[in-house]
């Protein structure tokens, strides 16, 4: 199921063929992922190290579904990346032409001062496009708990933001 799911089976690919197939499938929006909640000059550094971890373990390959269980694991490290930074310089970000620099510096710093759990699910849902059922799964979580973090961020973002 999980292997052929990402067109990983064919003849005399070998496993770690297979398992180099699955990363370069969906290492564009892992590290997209991982930067959403850690930061832009972090979140490589944190697919990095899942992706250690992981093949140390097991092959990508022998997973059932390894999209979600690389999420999973992105934001699980995440959770443990915060809390050994729990003080993070600002991320800098390209300024957009029609936003001046510090409206967006303002709006990059509300979003990452949001709880790990929040910026979460409000990047796979609102970035992503996942649905709060598609999101607790990424996040070992209830579907209202994914809504219940959306509503506090869109709370704590309009209040920081005067929306």
């Amino acid at each position: 199921m999980g292997v052929q799911r990402w067109g990983c089976v064919e003849r005399g690919m070998g496993v770690g063929d297979k398992d180099e197939m699955i990363y370069n499938t969906l290492s564009g929006e892992l590290v997209r992922y991982a930067s959403a909640l850690v930061g832009p000059d972090d979140g490589p550094d944190l697919l990095s190290a899942v992706i250690t971890r992981v093949l140390t373990k097991r092959h990508l390959s022998d997973l059932d579904d390894p999209r979600l269980y690389l999420f999973r694991a992105i934001g699980n490290e995440a959770k443990s990346h915060r809390r050994r930074y729990a003080r993070r310089q600002g991320v800098q970000l390209v300024a957009r032409d029609a936003v001046p620099e510090h409206e967006i510096d303002t709006a990059l710093e509300a979003v990452m001062s949001l709880p790990t759990q929040q910026r979460s699910a409000t990047y796979l849902v609102y970035w992503m496009g996942f649905t709060p059922t598609e999101a607790a799964a990424v996040m070992g979580c209830r579907p209202g708990t994914v809504r219940r973090y959306l509503h506090l961020a869109r709370a704590k973002l309009e209040e920081v933001l005067d929306v």
